[in-house]
């Protein structure tokens, strides 16, 4: 069986991430970037203008005025926002394809898309964070099932059919079926993409069981919102729905009444913030 460093160099070899974004990412990450540094680098892909102007005048950001040049947009929507906007526009393409056996390309993009929407809610009124780290590892916390899906198409079919059938996790059949698992394979593929450590980290925890992280951690976060989208029926993969880990359960029950609001608000999220994941014209 590969390894997921095997799957990921395969992978690497068909598609990664445009350069602009990899730039932007650097960017987004140096103290002393400035946002004309930011405009240069966007200025170079016109098709990417002509997007985020449309996402940054989109229902998602609420403007009362609309703008029209990519230097205000740059200023409105800053270094981190920017980042997830040229981010999700680099992504989007890579979730493409029929649906195979039990996988489909485009639930999983839906399904991403509503975790991040929901691990920004949870990250901003549970926890009182910034969350535009959290939303973009929500966009990106799963991109290692599209690499599986790519490089070895067959085994992820495999495993999926496993765990529709209740013979384990997601990331036990993986196990059994690849020899690797998701997020071991998209922490690796992010890994490359120069974003935050704790972006990584959480793609790479956000499955964990055993091993103790705080509540707080990027990866409880992703972890919480991945629950409450399966309860949502946003859920890339038919099969049963993960437990939550006994803290995770505790601090849920501890703060229902606050989580019970976060489901209520959640369609009125999606409607606002579906410019960005709606599928291409």
């Amino acid at each position: 069986m590969p390894t997921a460093k095997e799957i990921v160099g395969k992978f690497s070899e068909l598609k990664t991430l445009p350069h602009v974004a990899i730039k932007v990412g650097k960017l987004a990450n140096n103290e002393n970037s400035t946002m004309s540094d930011f405009e240069e680098i966007i200025k170079l892909d016109p098709v990417l203008v002509t997007r985020l102007l449309r996402l940054v005048n989109s229902p998602y950001f609420g403007l009362v005025q609309k703008i029209e040049s990519i230097s205000k947009a740059v200023v409105f929507t800053g270094m981190k926002q920017l980042r997830n906007l040229v981010a999700i526009e680099s992504l989007r393409g890579m979730f493409k394809g029929g649906v195979e056996g039990e996988f489909s390309p485009q639930k999983l993009w839906l399904h991403s898309a509503t975790v991040a929407i929901l691990a920004e809610m949870i990250a901003k009124r549970i926890f009182g964070q910034e969350a535009e780290d959290v939303f973009l590892a929500g966009i990106i916390h799963d991109i290692g099932l599209i690499v599986e899906f790519q490089i070895v198409g067959d085994q992820l079919r495999e495993a999926c059919l496993e765990f529709k059938n209740g013979k384990g996790t997601i990331i036990e059949c993986e196990q059994r079926c690849i020899g690797t698992d998701h997020s071991e394979v998209g922490y690796l593929l992010a890994k490359g993409w120069n974003l935050p450590d704790e972006v990584l980290k959480g793609i790479k925890t956000h499955h964990y069981t055993e091993k103790k992280k705080a509540v707080s951690s990027m990866g409880s976060i992703l972890q919480l919102a991945e629950f409450m989208a399966a309860k949502m029926n946003y859920w890339p993969v038919p099969g049963p729905i993960e437990p939550l880990p006994a803290d995770l359960a505790r601090h849920v029950k501890n703060m229902m009444a606050n989580y019970k609001i976060i489901i209520r608000d959640v369609p009125q999220e999606m409607e606002k913030a579906k410019e960005l994941y709606a599928a291409d014209e």
